[in-house]
């Protein structure tokens, strides 16, 4: 198994149980902030099924993604009255910003592309998660 494969069925994993947990646990703005990523995560794997897409070249769709799911978190933390959309909208720009690192010089390693480009979407389920926590305790209270 290669190190990509193992990579994306950690995500996998990780995601699916994130979401879970915030479906299940979480208020409003967490269940909307899991579904951002679940489907920003499923768009990335259709634009990377694409027949066309070489992560040497072609990375438009990508970044569209990227920019949208930019955008929807940006949304989701001026309407929610919950501290961690700020974080996952501040995570989803350093994801944004590493498109534009290999754009500006691309002839980096496109291997740590692709891992910069995975990594922070484990601290946004992180935060989706202590979200969900802390929207469960209020409801407690």
């Amino acid at each position: 198994m290669g190190i990509f494969l193992a990579l994306r069925i950690l995500y996998g994993l990780a995601l699916a149980a994130s979401c879970t947990f915030a479906f299940r646990h979480g208020g409003r703005s967490e269940r909307h902030g899991a579904a951002i990523i679940l489907v920003g995560s499923l768009l990335t794997v259709l634009v990377e099924g694409l027949p066309a897409f070489d992560w040497r070249y072609s990375r438009q769709g990508l970044v569209a993604v990227d920019l949208g799911v930019l955008v929807a978190y940006f949304v989701l933390a001026q309407r929610s009255n919950r501290f961690w959309p700020l974080w996952t909208t501040a995570f989803q720009l350093i994801a944004v910003m590493t498109h534009l690192v290999i754009m500006v010089e691309p002839r980096r390693v496109l291997q740590a592309y692709a891992i910069a480009q995975g990594f922070w979407a484990y601290p946004m389920l992180a935060s989706i998660v202590i979200g969900s926590i802390g929207s469960r305790r209020l409801a407690r209270s």
